[in-house]
């Protein structure tokens, strides 16, 4: 036993002395890359302009401290090795007199490499040099480093391998140096931290679908992050330095909303020397970066809604229920068409399914012929029966009863409650074609179109809350008593609300709270909400 004790401790030291310990990252980082800005047009009089127009946009005194070059910087290496900038754009041939320079202004200053042999750009990669490139940085002056993965090995332990050799060499050169890993999957989150200070989760985000794409990602991945570490979801997009916007004014907005409420990093990838008034505005929201940057460290989670889509375009939607509303075509259902036990929409026509003969219940396309899926006819997955004590039950799945998510955006089978509960218990309202749930008849079934989402976040001065819409029309956003209770505020609870955009201070319940008319194709809201 003592042995066994003895060997564990002696692993636990070992992968503690491997891991990351510089002391950064407490809180997620916050500044500028180059990347979305200047892109292969990097150079070293654009970055000397960009870092006095973090000074004089006042955006240094919220915190954003760091100027990080990306790629497009690095030309080749020396015979012994060491790296050299391409002198047409740095000069110097070195990077320390625009380190230097940052330097002086108070701010701190970071660059890019890859983990493989050649950058994204194919410059100078790291592979084979990350003690010699450690080192020259740290001569340097650099604070940041953001570490690709273009020419890299795909294995997964070949790329922790290769990441915790730079992350060694960084630590050895006796600099503090945030660590950036960017590998793009959401693999590298389980072993993140030990690794880095933060860890890209998805692919470049480049536009708003990107932007959700890897919002939608980084839902699952709350768990891994806490200071010292966290999951990134790629940079704040807005103008580049030609003027070409990658997103509307909105959608930035609702951007820095998301990173804010999901502990993301905060780095403005835009022309910050000629910035829009509105995306200037929404950068310097103290009170959002206050969120961003709450030392409890905990990220956002979604509490209302599933995956976001452009437009809220959904391939194959997701059940779940809203407040009732009989002149909605997602709420509207034909029974037992267009066959016996099928729940067909009025609006786009898709029957309720169960997913890949699952549990979980999508709208899909109706088939009645052909196929088997699961040792079953495929149509068997389209086949319900609603009995008379309101359980919602699928001959693929006998003995489990549809039951409601907490949340309501979702609807999944489940072990049957005796009695049944109120989350399975569901009517069928012939004349308006809704069907309800819970003996309150007040939610009906909906097929969700990937729209509107509510997020929630645990901060110190209690919850930030984010009402979001990527629906193709104005929608209300509604975070109903579920939603609170997920929050952990009880019934009839009258809560301090403050609009963190407007500014405003009033009084909410906890039975629920509606944002109506959140703006369509990327409106949000935010709040703190505190008993």
């Amino acid at each position: 036993f003592y042995h066994t004790m003895r060997v564990v401790v002696l692993l636990a030291l070992v992968a503690l002395s491997a891991a990351l310990d510089n002391g950064l990252g407490r809180t997620p980082q916050m500044g500028w890359n180059s990347w979305y800005d200047m892109m292969d047009g990097l150079n070293e009089q654009l970055v000397r302009e960009t870092a006095d127009a973090l000074i004089m946009t006042g955006l240094s005194k919220l915190g954003y401290t760091y100027i990080n070059l990306d790629d497009c910087w690095a030309e080749g290496r020396y015979p012994n090795g060491t790296v050299y900038t391409e002198r047409s754009k740095f000069p110097s041939g070195t990077l320390k007199p625009l380190a230097d320079y940052v330097h002086s202004l108070g701010l701190k200053f970071g660059t890019y490499t890859d983990r493989g042999d050649k950058t994204c750009a194919g410059r100078p990669g790291s592979l084979g040099y990350e003690t010699i490139d450690a080192q020259t940085y740290a001569s340097w002056g650099i604070d940041y480093v953001k570490e690709d993965s273009c020419y890299a090995s795909t294995d997964h332990d070949t790329a922790f391998e290769e990441y915790g050799k730079m992350r060694d060499a960084l630590n050895a050169t006796g600099r503090p140096i945030f660590f950036s890993l960017c590998g793009w999957e959401d693999w590298y989150a389980p072993q993140g931290w030990g690794l880095g200070n933060s860890w890209r989760i998805g692919p470049d985000d480049t536009n708003w679908p990107g932007v959700l794409q890897n919002v939608n990602i980084n839902s699952q991945l709350g768990q891994y992050a806490r200071p010292g570490g966290w999951n990134d979801p790629c940079l704040l997009l807005a103008e580049t330095m030609t003027g070409e916007l990658r997103m509307t004014p909105r959608q930035t907005r609702t951007q820095f909303n998301f990173w804010a409420i999901m502990a993301s990093p905060l780095l403005i990838s835009a022309n910050i020397r000629n910035m829009s008034a509105e995306n200037l505005e929404t950068y310097s929201n103290a009170e959002v970066i206050a969120i961003d940057q709450d030392p409890l460290g905990v990220q956002g989670v979604r509490l209302v809604g599933g995956d976001l889509s452009p437009s809220g375009a959904a391939e194959n939607p997701p059940l779940g229920v809203l407040p009732c509303d009989a002149s909605v075509a997602a709420q509207q259902w034909d029974w037992d068409t267009p066959a016996t036990g099928y729940v067909k929409n009025r609006g786009n026509g898709n029957c309720f399914n169960v997913n890949n003969c699952g549990t979980d219940l999508i709208s899909f396309e109706c088939v009645t012929t052909g196929g088997t899926c699961c040792g079953a006819f495929c149509y068997k997955n389209m086949q319900f029966v609603l009995a008379p004590n309101g359980t919602l039950t699928s001959p693929v799945q006998p003995g489990l009863c549809a039951e409601v998510s907490g949340s309501g955006s979702s609807i999944s089978l489940v072990s049957c409650a005796s009695p049944v509960s109120d989350a399975q218990f569901f009517q069928y309202d012939h004349a308006r074609g809704l069907i309800t749930q819970g003996r309150a008849a007040s939610r009906c079934v909906v097929q969700a179109e990937g729209g509107v989402n509510v997020w929630g976040r645990k901060i110190t001065q209690g919850w930030a809350v984010m009402f979001v819409n990527a629906g193709a029309n104005d929608a209300d956003v509604t975070c109903d008593a579920q939603c609170f209770a997920a929050m952990g505020f009880k019934p009839g609870q009258v809560l301090h609300a403050r609009d963190v955009w407007e500014h405003i201070d009033f009084q909410v319940s906890s039975d629920g709270f509606t944002v109506p008319a959140v703006p369509s194709d990327g409106g949000s809201a935010m709040f703190v909400f505190k008993a």
